[in-house]
């Protein structure tokens, strides 16, 4: 047998302004990893456009969860002064959430799944 529940949330003015701080750090964080991940594909593209070997190009990044999140807590001071002021699971969630749209994204260009 399945059963399902369904809560309401009531929350406070101070919960409403917690819960956007939340949201918004995980969307910083998911839009701080897509420009490291893009940034680093359209240096690629560039320098195959001038005929750079493929062995002389930026070395490219991973777009794991874990390696996202290891690149986040290395510059989160620099990039992210307030990071302090939220979970550091909001941060986590969202480059979790980017690495799974980046296999998403993948997949869909190769051909294959993830």
């Amino acid at each position: 047998m399945l059963q399902a529940y369904r809560f309401a949330l009531d929350p406070s003015e101070v919960q409403i302004d917690a819960l956007r701080s939340h949201c918004g750090a995980a969307r910083f964080a998911f839009n701080w990893g897509l420009a490291r991940v893009q940034a680093v594909m359209d240096q690629r593209r560039a320098e195959r456009s001038y005929g750079v070997g493929e062995e002389q190009l930026t070395p490219s990044v991973s777009w794991s969860a874990y390696s996202l999140r290891k690149a986040w807590n290395q510059v989160k001071g620099e990039v992210a002064p307030w990071w302090g002021e939220n979970s550091k699971e909001a941060y986590a969630s969202g480059l979790a959430n980017l690495a799974t749209a980046l296999d998403t994204w993948n997949s869909s260009r190769t051909g294959q799944r993830a």
